[in-house]
């Protein structure tokens, strides 16, 4: 194999694995064509490139998601769709298990927020003082005394 100026670990990887009597009929002209179709695309990196390897013990776990613009052909899409169909079983699984982390989260999240906000109703309750049995002491309070009790009238449901 000539070495040249186009150095990709992905063709030296798959190279590798020819059988070697195969790989001594390549032409110099056709290994340099092969190391250019590997070499480095600005036109193929994606806008969103995460990789991350999971330890889980006794499994290599690896999760991969790409997003950017489409640029496969019709043709192509066709027959990767037929090849990788999206609703499989684990696929499934995945998503419905994604799904319900984000809504746990956005739930705590949300419920964390209305609650960190001092949201008071304007509204105000009525209550009678049980404790307050004489109207000197009621009044004294700035509350009202009525029907023999002591009365509230700025209570509030949050108390």
């Amino acid at each position: 194999m000539n070495n040249t100026h186009y150095n990709n670990p992905t063709f030296e990887q798959l190279f590798s694995q020819i059988n070697p009597e195969i790989a001594s009929t390549f032409t110099d002209k056709q290994i340099e064509a092969l190391k250019r179709g590997f070499s480095y695309n600005k036109s193929s990196r994606h806008f969103l490139n995460i990789r991350v390897s999971i330890p889980i013990p006794r499994l290599g776990f690896y999760l991969v998601l790409l997003a950017g613009s489409e640029r496969r052909s019709q043709n192509r899409l066709r027959s990767e769709k037929g090849l990788y169909p999206f609703w499989t079983l684990s696929n499934s699984l995945f998503v419905i298990g994604f799904l319900s982390i984000l809504s746990i989260c956005c739930f705590t999240i949300f419920s964390f927020v209305l609650s960190s906000l001092n949201l008071t109703s304007p509204l105000s309750y009525p209550t009678s003082i049980p404790w307050i049995y004489d109207k000197s002491e009621c009044e004294y309070t700035d509350r009202v005394w009525r029907d023999d009790k002591c009365w509230d009238y700025e209570h509030s449901p949050n108390f």
